[in-house]
């Protein structure tokens, strides 16, 4: 059988037929086999450490939220106002008169 190609005629049966051993048939699937599972295993690694960022990234929002309260807490709890009622009505401490109050030269 003749085919015409850029008018040249190719006869097929002189053209050598391709023979793939079947133990290179099978090496060469084996190892398709181990770099598709070796991406798989890579994406899987990498969805799942893309599931933990994004559990640890709300841990820290939440953590900065708490933070900002507990500062606001203690904002409130140093405040002069209270610190100086909680002196008068809990400790009955009052403001010293001119007469108590002694003046040191360096």
């Amino acid at each position: 059988m003749k085919a015409y190609m850029d008018n040249r005629a190719i006869d097929y049966q002189d053209v050598p037929a391709i023979s793939v051993s079947p133990f290179k048939l099978l090496i060469t699937l084996a190892v398709i086999l181990v770099f598709v599972l070796i991406l798989i295993w890579s994406r899987i690694n990498f969805i799942a450490a893309s599931y933990t960022m994004s559990d640890l990234t709300a841990q820290t929002q939440k953590l900065d939220e708490q933070i900002a309260q507990y500062n606001l807490e203690i904002a409130t709890l140093k405040s002069r106002n209270r610190i100086e009622n909680i002196a008068k009505t809990r400790l009955n401490m009052v403001y010293p008169d001119s007469r108590q109050l002694i003046s040191i030269d360096r």
